[in-house]
């Protein structure tokens, strides 16, 4: 996923740039890197307003899909740029818990089937037309926890 971007605003061209690191990820804007907090304790989840001379542009992340919004679209994707402060609160209890409760019943397996299904989750609750957001979590939380259980299941059975 491209993670470095030249935009052009009041004729001034500004390079942007995301640098990953281990805990924490910078925003590089001109070369000056800033930390970004985020938002989620179990994916990459970020939105960070970048000012570029008086033009706010918004550098993203969920999971490993990075982008950045300019004037409302996002560069990469071209879909029109959608704040995360409208996801439901509820995706993130949801996310800890497929994330959690995978590790638990499954182990690492569990925890990756967890993450994934989260980052799902969070990621149609992003997306502008939000149709039917509950009944596709619960059909995902459901589909994990399945899983989750085949799995534990045939664990035990091999153990016997």
């Amino acid at each position: 996923m491209k993670s470095k971007w030249n935009v052009t605003v009041n004729g001034v061209n500004h390079e942007i740039a995301l640098k990953p690191g281990v805990f924490k990820a910078k925003a590089v804007v001109d070369g000056v890197s800033t930390p970004i907090k985020n938002k989620s304790l179990f994916i990459r989840l970020f939105d960070v307003p970048l000012d570029l001379d008086g033009t706010t542009v918004h550098l993203t992340a969920i999971g490993r899909k990075v982008d950045l919004a300019v004037d409302g679209v996002y560069l990469n994707s071209k879909a029109p740029y959608v704040p995360f402060e409208n996801i439901p609160k509820w995706t993130y209890i949801l996310s800890a818990i497929l994330s959690l409760g995978g590790w638990a019943f499954c182990g690492l397996i569990g925890l990756c089937l967890g993450l994934l299904s989260s980052t799902l989750i969070i990621s149609r609750s992003v997306n502008p037309q939000k149709k039917n957001l509950a009944v596709f979590s619960i059909c995902v939380t459901g589909v994990c926890l399945l899983l989750d259980l085949i799995i534990l299941f045939g664990v035990a059975m091999m153990t016997m």
